[in-house]
């Protein structure tokens, strides 16, 4: 049993179109009370063990909203160079609302010269990776896209793509990113014949808004003899 209970919702701006009342409680009439970008459900009295009250609420969200449907990532680990070899494959979804008409591109040109920021659609991604990554490519299925920009040094390395297209509501994006990193900053040595290895099981691009990932498949590979 729960004594007291309040849910607090916070959204991107006070632009909420629609959302659940409830009946409210005490000196108060009616829940949620809105308190700008923001929707108070509660304080509710003595709840049993187990109660629910399911809450709808629709709200104007104008940012890509990513979905990773599945990405395959191998990590290959060569004892003859000292390297460990990244390589992600990404199937990427936009599941934003759809184009209400065909996608022209003139005037998608327009309107980037007029509000470069003001667009629903996914123009660019960055991967954080460790420092000291050397050696980035990023290609798609027609081949090399030259649309990237990588940076690294002993601080940081950050690989930043745009796709060969800008990804709206409903489109998708397959992709490959690929990295080498020095073995020294994952592996060390625990014994004679033994060693650890310490690597992320995921990385990916970072956004505010953050990443949905639906299916994550990892492999490690490593060198010939070793088990």
């Amino acid at each position: 049993m729960t004594t007291k209970q309040k849910t607090e919702v916070k959204f991107p701006s006070g632009n909420i179109a629609d959302f659940t009342k409830l009946p409210g409680a005490g000196d108060v009439k009616e829940f949620p009370q809105r308190q700008g970008s923001k929707l108070v459900y509660g304080p509710f009295d003595s709840q049993p063990a187990y109660a629910s009250q399911p809450v709808t609420v629709r709200f104007e969200f104008n940012k890509p909203v990513t979905h990773v449907s599945r990405l395959e990532r191998d990590i290959e680990v060569s004892h003859w160079g000292g390297n460990v070899a990244f390589e992600e494959r990404y199937t990427l979804h936009h599941r934003g609302a759809n184009l209400s008409a065909l996608f022209n591109r003139v005037k998608w040109q327009q309107a980037q010269f007029y509000a470069p920021t003001q667009t629903w659609a996914l123009k660019e991604l960055k991967f954080p990776l460790r420092a000291g990554s050397v050696d980035a490519y990023y290609t798609d299925v027609i081949g090399n896209v030259s649309t990237s920009r990588f940076r690294s040094n002993k601080r940081e390395a950050v690989l930043e793509i745009r796709p060969r297209y800008p990804v709206f509501g409903g489109w998708k994006y397959p992709f490959t990113i690929g990295w080498n990193s020095d073995a020294k900053n994952f592996l060390r040595r625990t014994g004679t014949t033994s060693y650890v290895l310490n690597v992320p099981f995921l990385e990916g691009p970072r956004t505010v808004e953050g990443v949905e990932y639906g299916e994550v498949q990892v492999r490690v590979i490593l060198p010939e003899g070793a088990e």
